[in-house]
């Protein structure tokens, strides 16, 4: 009978210690399994080269339930991986059933953990994101150490990611490293304090590149500026979309022009009239005659556009982080003629590129995208018409011929293009001597396969576009057409 007692004990004690220990932990180890066996989905640029991918890692598990000594087994652990025993001890005392003890070793360091006590250390396969593009970390964001997006593209793009789904970008990795060591060289000569350089596709919305200096973030989604002069397109399409200015109408442009005890000023240049046509004004980047042009248009008329080009939203790309910029809540007659040369409004440098496009491609939005795209055409809406941006494009080619854009001219190409020059706001006052400047223009003119902007903070050798965006805009073209030129077939 004591027999009997003593063998159903033993029976019933393997039973709960099965149930308890060895299932508990199986289920545990099933369910990490489970977790990690999907490999993340690598990312490509537009030409099949890996940008990020996975190398496969070792992690070491505990049972601290398994664990005799948790301190000689917290103090080994400590030597092996040259670390403090303290968190190991802890860890390995705490009534839990499974707690990690380090993630993402290498094999070799691995074992050497799993043979202090292959009792109660466990080993599991799992993947360390890699990266291999410096100049675009910030825009393909990063993981967490269980391979959940924190940031950029990864994080945007989690889910898909997570799926094992690979990603191929509209980036063109070797075009990202050419603009990128082109901005870091000139940062030198500049002394900007930060650059911004973006190429898009006018009609599929495809960057093609997005290069921000320095990397510490992607500054071209998630900085709002005022974009100046560089808006004034923008605001002529309106114009003469509506019908609310002739082209051979004459604006007196003679400072200085006072607006409801609002004086608008005029950067220095020389002019044979005052007495301006809308392309007069474009091609000296008069602010006086685009005050006037902006009253013609009206309050109600100019923010509704403004509005359908994009501004005051985010472009949609697939990036984590994107700001929407600033619209004026004030919406007045002063706040309007202000607004018309681009002051009193912010935007990201995607937004103010993303703008342009309608202007390129016949008077289509387009939405931006980081993704290859296998459409030739992403067109949202038309909002303008071709002529208005036929119309446009003159004006702008006119700029880059005779205007503020002479420096961005390149030889046997027409340009459409338009230099920007915005003071910065400090402690809420106008900064005389502290600028962000803008080159935005597309090429060629009439059949554009690009739009690139150049965006530069506080340049420290001039404060004018023309000097410093301008010259910067066209190294940046010269590369597209002589790779171009090299691959025979466009990007």
């Amino acid at each position: 009978m004591v027999g009997v007692f003593i063998g159903f004990f033993i029976i019933e004690s393997l039973w709960l210690f099965y149930w308890h220990v060895i299932w508990g932990l199986c289920q545990k180890t099933k369910c990490l399994l489970e977790e990690t066996q999907l490999e993340r989905g690598r990312i490509y640029d537009r030409n099949g080269k890996v940008i990020a991918m996975n190398e496969k890692r070792y992690s070491v598990f505990a049972d601290p339930y398994m664990v005799n000594d948790p301190v000689m087994l917290g103090n080994r652990i400590g030597e092996v991986l040259n670390k403090s025993p303290e968190l190991y001890i802890d860890r390995l005392k705490e009534d839990l059933r499974f707690v990690w003890i380090e993630r993402k070793l290498d094999l070799e360091t691995a074992n050497r953990l799993l043979s202090l006590n292959r009792r109660a250390l466990f080993i599991e396969e799992e993947y360390r994101r890699i990266y291999l593009n410096d100049d675009m970390k910030e825009i393909i964001g990063s993981v967490d150490v269980d391979n959940n997006g924190l940031s950029g593209i990864e994080l945007a793009l989690d889910d898909r990611l997570k799926k094992g789904i690979d990603v191929y970008l509209s980036i063109d990795s070797i075009l990202q490293a050419k603009i990128n060591s082109l901005l870091e060289d000139s940062q030198k000569t500049l002394k900007f304090d930060k650059g911004i350089v973006i190429v898009m596709s006018p009609y599929t919305g495809e960057v093609l590149a997005m290069v921000n200096f320095p990397h510490t973030k992607n500054s071209a989604i998630q900085d709002i500026f005022e974009p100046g002069s560089s808006l004034k397109p923008i605001v002529a399409s309106i114009a003469l979309e509506e019908g609310c200015v002739r082209e051979d109408e004459k604006f007196n442009c003679r400072p200085p022009f006072i607006i409801r005890g609002v004086s608008i000023k005029d950067a220095p240049h020389d002019v044979k009239s005052y007495d301006m046509t809308l392309k007069e004004i474009i091609e000296v980047s008069s602010n006086i005659g685009m005050a006037q042009v902006g009253m013609k248009i009206g309050v109600d008329l100019f923010y509704r556009y403004i509005v359908s080009f994009g501004f005051g939203s985010p472009t949609g790309i697939e990036i984590a982080g994107e700001t929407s910029g600033m619209l004026p809540f004030r919406r007045d007659m002063i706040s309007l003629t202000q607004n018309s040369f681009g002051q009193g409004i912010a935007v990201n440098a995607l937004q103010l590129i993303s703008s342009y496009a309608p202007l390129a491609n016949g008077g289509y939005l387009v939405r931006p995208t980081i993704l290859k795209s296998s459409s030739c055409n992403n067109f949202l809406n038309q909002i303008i018409s071709s002529e208005t941006s036929r119309k446009i494009t003159d004006m702008l080619v006119n700029v880059v011929e005779n205007g503020t854009g002479k420096k961005a001219k390149v030889e046997g190409i027409e340009i459409a293009g338009k230099t920007g020059t915005a003071q910065k706001v400090i402690n809420g006052y106008y900064s005389m001597d502290r600028h962000i400047v803008s080159f935005l223009g597309y090429l060629p003119a009439y059949s554009p396969r690009y739009i690139i902007g150049v965006i530069l903070d506080e340049p420290k050798v001039s404060k004018w576009a023309s000097d410093t965006a301008a010259p910067l805009f066209k190294e940046i073209a010269e590369i597209l057409l002589y790779d171009e030129q090299l691959k025979g077939e466009k990007l």
